[in-house]
């Protein structure tokens, strides 16, 4: 009879509970577990979808080894499904995506407002009425991964070919063993892919000898791969060496091999053109090789993990390479950082809480550099187009990170501490160094005020009070006075030939993030109907004079070439404006500056010098069509004011412009050009005379 029949054995999970069958699982529904079909997928109907999928207790609880040329990696599969039309396919199952690492359909960070936080107590509770009852509700918490190795199933075309791009793009083992480093704000990577790269090779280096790469073997090097992107990534992990090994050698996920991308040189050489001016064709092509494989890195990995800080490190980067690539201002560059600024958010790393500073440890000062650094990131976006900031303060609590060095960051716990305890009250370091830490620090306090900035600037309230906007012109000056001495920017650094190059490079730039912040400041207090004594066009020809060295010191700071770009056009070409509105409506000549090196002629030089700037700034590169209208407008000014000056004793005259050459900045801070529109002279020129 039926009854005697011996019923299936009851599947179990790696921690002893019943497995669910996978409908119920992925609705997170309680499972009465009867095989082979459950009550609730028998009352829907929905016998032929009830399967139970459980982890092979062999794979699971075994190392996995050297993978061979010849081995048989088996991976998860992507969203996307199997791979049909290839001979394993016709026996291996379509496993969907609950079938993957659960880590897929976590709901990520909750805030106070989310259903979660409502409903927690009521959870609890129901969960331990159903586990007495001996039904078990499937948590995404409970079983983090569940491997399918043992279905067989093969990648989708479409990530098979994703996967084959990118490990026919990696350099070969005797050029990919050494990276190329940028001095800069890399935030905390650089002691992870240093590590990661050499262990890369040690384990792999026999798939990338030679160019010429059987695809048979690179597939199965992607299949582990895959599935080690499948496992998900502690976020939260304290100690440097098990926080690592989670990712590093035969755990090699695709995040890391997007990470390592940014520092490969992918053509022999091809770094080392970037310090003669232009970009070679040969640059071109390892920059075309590593974007690609950032992008596709990026995109593989989006299949099999909802993210961790590899991937919002690789997503900060894609930004910053589409910025390269296309600009600014491009849809594209735009898309990259909301999806950045999305996973950040959603990994909960703009909600930071730390009762004592003073117990920082690995994870936390991870998550505050990776937050402020992508602040910092999107207040320079507002800054240049002038659209609605993606991230706020407002919603953030996450402090600043301490100004701790990678080396302090990734030790020892004693170590660490010692370190900690010799910062200052302020959490600066104490030992005279600058460390990526304490530019991160530095920015996101200018980027804190710049945040105040453009609510006034593009906000619907009220105008602000000249009185609001004095106080925080003192803030700003404030705020960069209080600056460790490592980062207080000296003119004289300039002339010093044997000044660090690095920590002249930091200075100057912080320098022209604060002097932007006053550009800022003071546009709006003229706007506003505040008395001009001069300070704009001070702000505005120092502008112009720090930002020259990018071109003029090119072997100082030939590390900034890749943003020469944009630093001419964020910084230069605006301010450059105030400039030429000195030549075309002069004021120096019915009262000299207060500052002795503002005059006629050393504006008509600087504006010279920025001219050859531009030029020298490739057409084709980034912002280029920007810097060549810039470039044309600013000649044409130089052009009247040299071949039509007037006498002192005469008013300054009008000329007609060709107005088919305009400079549209979307962000109105920005646009200094419209003294080349019809409605010429603008109201901040009528206040300068005025106020002359």
């Amino acid at each position: 009879m039926q009854g005697h029949t011996s019923p299936p054995p009851l599947l179990l999970r790696r921690n002893g509970r019943p497995q669910a069958c996978d409908p119920c699982r992925k609705r997170k529904l309680a499972c009465d577990h009867t095989q082979p079909v459950c009550s609730r997928c028998r009352k829907r109907k929905q016998d032929a979808e009830c399967v139970y999928i459980i982890p092979d207790p062999k794979i699971s609880g075994a190392k996995s080894s050297l993978p061979s040329p010849t081995s048989s990696i088996r991976v998860p599969a992507s969203r996307h499904g199997s791979r049909r039309g290839s001979p394993q396919s016709e026996n291996a199952p379509v496993v969907t995506p609950g079938g993957q690492a659960s880590s897929l359909n976590r709901p990520g960070y909750l805030g106070p407002t989310s259903y979660r936080n409502f409903y927690e107590a009521t959870e609890n509770s129901l969960s331990l009425l159903q586990r007495s009852e001996g039904d078990t509700p499937q948590s995404d918490h409970t079983a983090q991964y569940i491997p399918v190795e043992d279905s067989h199933a093969i990648l989708s075309p479409r990530i098979r070919d994703m996967c084959l791009t990118v490990l026919r793009n990696i350099p070969y083992t005797t050029l990919g063993r050494s990276l190329r480093f940028k001095n800069g704000s890399d935030g905390w990577i650089r002691p992870v892919v240093l590590r990661a790269n050499a262990a890369f090779y040690e384990c792999f280096g026999d798939y990338f000898n030679t160019i010429d790469r059987p695809t048979a073997q690179l597939e199965e090097l992607a299949r582990l791969f895959c599935a080690n992107t499948s496992r998900p990534v502690s976020d939260d992990e304290t100690d440097p060496e098990q926080w690592m090994s989670q990712f590093i050698g035969k755990k090699m996920r695709w995040e890391l091999i997007g990470a390592l991308s940014v520092f490969w040189e992918f053509v022999p050489g091809a770094k080392d053109e970037i310090w003669k001016g232009l970009r070679s064709p040969k640059y071109a092509q390892g920059f075309r090789m590593g974007r690609e494989n950032m992008r596709l890195c990026l995109e593989i990995s989006k299949e099999f993990s909802s993210g961790n800080f590899l991937m919002l490190y690789l997503s900060q980067r894609c930004t910053v390479v589409d910025s390269m690539s296309v600009g600014d201002a491009n849809l594209l560059t735009w898309r990259s950082h909301a999806e950045s600024v999305s996973l950040l958010t959603f990994l909960g790393f703009h909600a930071v809480e730390e009762k004592d500073p003073r117990q920082a440890t690995l994870s936390t000062e991870i998550k505050k550099r990776s937050f402020h650094h992508m602040f910092t990131m999107s207040m320079v976006v507002v800054s240049f187009t002038g659209r609605p900031p993606l991230l706020s303060s407002r919603y953030s609590s996450t402090p600043l990170p301490l100004d701790l060095s990678d080396d302090d960051l990734f030790s020892d716990p004693q170590t660490f501490s010692k370190a900690v305890e010799r910062l200052d009250e302020r959490g600066w370091n104490t030992d005279g160094l600058i460390f990526p830490s304490t530019l991160i620090r530095g920015r996101a306090l200018i980027a804190r005020i710049r945040e105040e900035i453009f609510q006034i600037a593009l906000g619907n309230e009220q105008a602000a009070s000249i009185e609001t906007l004095l106080q925080l012109r003192a803030r700003e000056l404030r705020e960069v006075s209080e600056f460790p001495a490592c980062i207080q920017f000296d003119p004289l650094d300039l002339r010093d030939p044997n000044f660090p190059q690095q920590q002249l490079g930091s200075r100057l730039f912080l320098q022209l993030e604060h002097l932007q912040n006053m550009f800022f400041i003071e546009r709006l207090l003229v706007r506003c109907g505040h008395r001009d004594n001069g300070d704009l066009l001070k702000v505005s020809y120092d502008l112009v004079t720090l930002t020259l060295p990018y071109y003029l010191d090119l072997d100082k700071l030939g590390s900034f070439r890749n943003d020469c770009e944009w630093i001419v056009m964020a910084y230069a070409v605006p301010s450059g404006g105030i400039l030429c509105l000195e030549l075309l409506k002069p004021t120096l000549h019915l009262r000299p500056h207060s500052d002795t090196r503002i005059t006629r002629s050393n504006i008509i030089q600087k504006l010279s010098l920025l001219i050859a700037f531009l030029d020298w700034v490739s057409p084709i590169g980034p912002n280029g069509d920007l810097c060549g209208d810039a470039r044309s407008v600013i000649a044409r000014v130089l052009d009247h004011a040299l071949n039509a000056a007037p006498s002192v004793q005469e008013p300054p005259t009008m000329f007609d412009w060709d107005f088919s050459t305009q400079l549209d900045f979307s962000f109105d801070l920005l646009d200094t050009f419209d003294w080349n529109r019809p409605d010429f002279p603008s109201s901040q020129q009528s206040n300068q005379l005025n106020g002359q």
